[in-house]
């Protein structure tokens, strides 16, 4: 028979991939997880570093953020848009760049050699009401496997499912938040007055070996999204 920490990475396994616990928030603490199996923590804590072995969790120690659309909570991991459709809401993004760049600055601020970039720009909008949401520009530091997606587009005009048909896997990173005025050129793909105050997050992305994968700037319809932060030891 299996160890019990492995059967119960086993159950926890079966249920994040049927939705059942996690869907884009935290799993329960370990002190409920050991309740709900009858176990000690310790066994917990065993189950869990299995799951994030196999890059199903990531653990976080202390802290940890969370973006809400009106009040729901969003799984980034899945993409904006099957986040947003997860909560009814229906989007789709307006592809405005789609390129391969060079950008030295930029390289030199995230400290790595590699100067060309896959530049991604989008908004999205909702089709309900044709309003703009959010502006997205994310930059991606070159692979060879990038000039399909030039080619191509992207996989199911989705960035995420496009990075994990080309066998990148993001597992988190850093995230500046900020309240910003949009200039004439962004009020105007999102079409609002220049002036409008936005939410501004500025996210940068690793792979499980520490390489940049992502520099993403976001413009953040204010009346909609808010970001959720959270510190310390969670009330059990």
């Amino acid at each position: 028979m299996a160890a019990k920490y492995i059967q119960i990475a086993e159950s926890l396994t079966n249920r994040i991939r049927r939705g059942e616990i996690g869907d884009g928030s935290r799993l329960p603490g370990e002190l409920d997880l050991a309740q709900a199996y009858d176990v000690s923590r310790t066994t917990i804590r065993q189950a869990l570093a299995s799951l994030h072995k196999a890059g199903l969790i990531e653990t976080w120690t202390g802290s940890g953020s969370f973006v809400r659309y009106d009040g729901a909570y969003l799984d980034e991991q899945a993409g904006w848009g099957r986040a947003l459709a997860r909560q009814g809401i229906d989007t789709e993004a307006r592809i405005l760049r789609l390129d391969r760049i060079i950008d030295a600055a930029l390289a030199a601020e995230l400290g790595i050699e590699e100067t060309v970039f896959l530049a991604l720009d989008r908004v999205r909008v909702t089709l309900a009401g044709r309003e703009a949401i959010s502006l997205e520009r994310s930059r991606l530091p070159w692979q060879p496997t990038f000039a399909g997606v030039l080619r191509d587009g992207l996989v199911a005009d989705s960035l995420q499912q496009t990075l994990g048909a080309c066998g990148i896997r993001t597992i988190g990173g850093s995230e500046a938040v900020s309240l910003v005025r949009l200039g004439k050129e962004d009020a105007g793909l999102l079409g609002r007055v220049e002036g409008d105050a936005f939410l501004a997050t500025r996210r940068t992305v690793h792979d499980a070996a520490g390489h940049v994968v992502e520099r993403v700037d976001s413009l953040l319809h204010p009346d909609h999204f808010r970001l959720q932060f959270n510190f310390g030891e969670q009330p059990r």
